[in-house]
């Protein structure tokens, strides 16, 4: 079998975290709320907060948090929802979460359209959240529940420490995290050298959708599941099949050209040793 990241589960520590919302749950007398969860697919540990709204805003104002004091993974996965993805009508349109992953070197995968038990990970804690957290406990306001909403987290991840005490899993090789003095313009990232992944299901006519536009890869792929893959360096576009023998195929190559300057970040932003 070739071997192809992406079609074989992470292994290590930080090597994939998934990020998901739940809601909008509502708070008698207060109104609504959403809960950003993150979570480590092999450490298992748990992260997150709650907002008034659905918003990139929160999402990157949450991660540039969390990665000042937590090893940034390689890759982050998340569904196709408005805060993640962005833009659904331009071609070619990488969000700010997207341009703000790639600057940090995180290499995001987008899992197929309204497939969530591609992101089971996360949404095993979503049910979690719901029955162990939300069902039992009563709320005044978004303060109130973002305070509750850490002892959550702090016993998940004390529960899936002593559950793991006996695996030996390794760390990715290189840990690391932002800089506690690291600022940027969110409202205007630069583009970046990097790798921004899909899981796609090909359609009847043989195409998937990535950004806003279809690509052919066959009509012998109808039904099945492919990995495409953007590389901003190169501007192209790569879609891989895992056929029933679980060999690892490249089976197209698209030109990829981008309508904007891709950059080299060439300044340290992450904290040394």
């Amino acid at each position: 079998m070739v071997r192809k990241e992406g079609f074989t589960p992470p292994k290590r520590v930080d090597e994939m975290h998934q990020i998901d919302y739940v809601g909008p749950r509502h708070i008698k007398g207060y109104g609504p709320i959403n809960s950003l969860h993150l979570k480590d697919v092999v450490g298992r540990r748990v992260a997150g907060n709650q907002y008034d709204e659905k918003s990139m805003d929160n999402v990157i104002s949450f991660l540039l948090d969390y990665w000042k004091k937590n090893p940034i993974p390689k890759y982050l996965q998340v569904d196709n929802g408005m805060c993640f993805q962005g833009d659904y009508k331009h071609p070619k349109s990488f969000s700010r979460f997207v341009k703000l992953a790639l600057y940090v070197g995180i290499e995001v995968v987008f899992i197929a359209p309204s497939k969530p038990w591609m992101n089971g990970t996360i949404e095993e804690f979503n049910k979690q959240f719901e029955r162990l957290f939300w069902s039992k406990e009563q709320f005044l306001n978004l303060d109130d529940i973002r305070q509750k909403s850490q002892g959550l987290y702090q016993k998940q991840n004390e529960f899936n420490q002593w559950k793991l005490k006996d695996k030996d899993f390794k760390a990715i090789n290189q840990r690391r995290t932002l800089r506690k003095d690291f600022k940027i313009d969110v409202n205007d990232l630069p583009l970046v050298t990097g790798k921004v992944h899909f899981i796609r299901h090909v359609d009847s006519k043989g195409r998937i959708g990535v950004l806003n536009e279809y690509f052919t890869v066959g009509g012998e792929y109808i039904g099945e599941y492919v990995w495409a893959t953007i590389n901003t360096r190169k501007n192209r576009l790569t879609v891989d099949y895992k056929d029933r023998d679980l060999n690892v195929r490249e089976i197209r190559i698209f030109p990829y050209k981008i309508p904007v300057k891709v950059l080299y970040r060439k300044h340290s932003i992450f904290e040394s040793g």
